[in-house]
């Protein structure tokens, strides 16, 4: 984990700490590990000895409405206490390993400091075969470090009591927002400090079956975008902004459609921009701004006839990426990510040809608590796949693309949660990365 120690937040001032310690020798351990955090170098493990760390656990699991969701979102709540008072300024961080060859060996899917309490809280979304995040607890310069299963937990919660104090001072914090420049993502902006990105790695590809209410013939390719998303987090984990990438990348259909966004109404919205690109990704077609305080029903991409030149879903079809619009979002004020919740928020399809909207299920209900974007059976008609999904064949059902498909719905997301790494790859359309 030598990746995350060389971003220690705090530097404890050296005549408190040695005598705290013991540390009388340079040639001593515990002095040597102290002087290179002072120096402000890359630290050596901390001495081991008796231990710093005691911790409480008290995850908890509840049930989840399925809504055929491929992600998860698990909500947190840690605090640090020393022996005489909560921490301050302890630095929390969960993190998933990486499956990129030549990549940091670790993503970050939550970061913040902890407040006045020695608390943080929020959420973070992960793919939904994840089974262990990594959670790092930083205080006084020395780490906890511990592999969490995630399985069967919908809560991180936990109280982690360290069996010390130290006096201790900031580094260089040019913003004074609480966050050392080291670790500050926007050293000069108090109102940002970290970006985390969703998902951690690579991105999301979202399926859309267009002939709403009608059934459609489930093979998710009549439109389909790929879409990460950042969030760029304050000190204590509140959301400051929130960027969003989207590619048209199929349209296996003769309507036509355009794609919008919107955020909940609890997110308060200063002002956004809106960048639509060509097929070449780098082309600047237009520019557009805009001002809260609601976002509910952006235009990214206009029609979809326009917007790629291969239809991408037939076996003659030689595969022609689309147009791409990246969003920036700026909030008035930070806003929980529990709150927020999860991306891709409200990315939906708009039917040219029916003038009907197509949203994620679990959304949108009638007054008799129905869902409206299930068919009669509770299928949906939008579907999220983490990574490179590849789509079914013009008019080939998805249950016959990816045979372990409809185990995973028939279990209510519990089996095959992996599904859709194991296509029928005769059935699916050879979609590069």
């Amino acid at each position: 984990m030598a990746d995350f120690k060389n971003t220690s937040a705090l530097v404890w001032l050296l005549s408190g700490i040695l005598s705290l310690t013991g540390c009388t020798s340079s040639q001593d351990p515990n002095y040597a590990w102290l002087a290179s955090l002072a120096q402000g170098g890359t630290p050596a493990p901390a001495p081991t000895g008796t231990t710093d760390f005691n911790v409480s656990v008290q995850d908890a699991s509840a049930p989840v409405d399925f809504a055929f969701d491929t992600t998860r979102t698990l909500n947190v709540n840690v605090q640090v206490i020393d022996p005489v008072a909560p921490v301050n300024g302890s630095l929390v961080q969960l993190t998933v390993p990486s499956a990129t060859p030549g990549a940091a060996n670790y993503r970050s899917v939550f970061t913040a400091y902890t407040n006045t309490s020695g608390q943080v809280t929020g959420s973070f979304t992960v793919d939904g075969d994840t089974k262990t995040v990594h959670m790092q607890v930083q205080a006084y310069g020395k780490f906890y470090d511990v592999d969490i299963n995630i399985a069967q937990v919908s809560v991180i919660d936990r109280r982690i009591s360290i069996s010390f104090t130290a006096v201790e001072t900031l580094l260089v914090d040019t913003d004074g927002d609480g966050v050392p420049d080291v670790n500050d993502a926007y050293p000069t902006d108090p109102t940002r400090a970290f970006i985390v990105r969703i998902p951690a790695e690579n991105y999301y590809s979202i399926a859309f079956e267009d002939l709403y209410p009608k059934e459609g013939d489930s093979d998710f390719n009549d439109y389909v975008v790929r879409a990460h998303f950042e969030e760029d987090l304050n000190a204590h984990g509140g959301v400051a902004r929130v960027r969003g990438y989207f590619t048209h990348v199929a349209k296996g259909a003769s309507y036509s459609h355009t794609l919008h966004f919107g955020l909940p109404t609890a997110a308060n919205v200063g002002s956004y921009t809106l960048t639509q690109l060509g097929y070449d990704g780098t082309t600047v077609e237009q520019t557009l701004t805009g001002t809260g305080p609601t976002l509910t029903n952006l235009q990214l991409l206009g029609n979809s006839s326009t917007t790629i030149p291969s239809w991408n879903s037939r076996k003659t079809d030689t595969f022609q990426i689309g147009k791409t619009a990246n969003l920036e979002v700026i909030l008035a004020s930070p806003i929980s990510t529990t709150d927020l919740g999860a991306p891709p928020f409200d990315t939906y399809l708009h039917v040219i040809n029916t003038n009907k909207e197509i949203h994620a299920a679990g959304k949108y209900f009638d007054a008799n608590g129905t869902d409206l974007y299930r068919d009669g059976t509770g299928f949906p008609w939008f579907l999220l796949v983490p990574g490179n999904f590849k789509w079914p064949y013009e008019t080939v059902n998805i249950r016959i693309s990816y045979p372990q498909f409809q185990p995973w719905y028939q279990s209510l997301g519990t089996a095959d949660t992996d599904w859709y790494r194991t296509p029928n790859t005769s059935e699916v359309y050879p979609v590069p990365q």
